[in-house]
């Protein structure tokens, strides 16, 4: 009897399978809703077996994670860049921004379906708190961040509010509109500009008492 030359395990791990299910998912999922879309239309779609999409993700569910999980990392790398890479706060921010417009261009199905998580317009109840968490924990990353550079507590409170409201309705154009990129050149620094005039107007100044506008 031939024996077969790969276990079957070892098949679904072809590079690029992983890769293609969460595009595919992710498009289907941010077209009609997670809920909305079968197994049978995403391995279609995708191209792959349905065996190869439960022995990577598990589920459908699993599938969903999977691309939240990944889309979250890549926002952590941004921040982190923003982080080690600025001169100061309004850098930081525009910094961070530009690289979320730019990974929102990259990844608007992931985005789009993100949306629908954080504002809770789906099943996945799970998803829905674990993104509540990381919010508040990017939130603590950055107020931690402006206080380390001097800013009061409540002012950094303020400040990531406001930034944070700015970004977000940008990163819905991104996410829904067909032909919008992100890429204006004046954006990050606008958003920055707006954010720091927003909340800390008035000439406030930092606890070493540097003034911050």
């Amino acid at each position: 009897m031939n024996q077969p030359t790969t276990t079957e395990p070892e098949a679904f791990l072809e590079p690029g399978t992983r890769t293609q299910v969460l595009k595919a998912a992710a498009r289907l999922f941010a077209e009609r809703g997670f809920d909305a879309v079968s197994v049978r239309e995403i391995v279609q779609a995708a191209g792959v077996t349905k065996p190869a999409m439960y022995y990577h993700f598990g589920s459908k569910e699993g599938v969903a994670t999977a691309i939240m999980h990944d889309l979250l990392a890549a926002a952590d790398e941004v921040r982190k860049r923003a982080f080690a890479e600025s001169k100061d706060i309004r850098q930081a921010l525009a910094m961070h921004c530009q690289g979320m417009l730019e990974l929102a261009a990259q990844r608007k199905h992931e985005l789009a379906f993100g949306f629908t998580c954080w504002f809770g317009r789906s099943s996945l109840r799970q998803i829905t708190a674990e993104t509540s968490d990381y919010d508040c924990k990017v939130n603590q990353e950055w107020v931690s961040f402006l206080v380390d550079r001097g800013l009061d507590e409540q002012k950094a409170v303020n400040l990531v509010r406001v930034f944070w409201a700015l970004l977000m309705q940008e990163l819905l154009r991104v996410a829904h509109c067909p032909f919008w990129a992100g890429d204006a050149d004046d954006t990050p620094q606008t958003i920055a500009g707006l954010a720091m005039d927003g909340a800390l107007a008035h000439g406030t100044t930092t606890r070493q008492g540097e003034t911050t506008s």
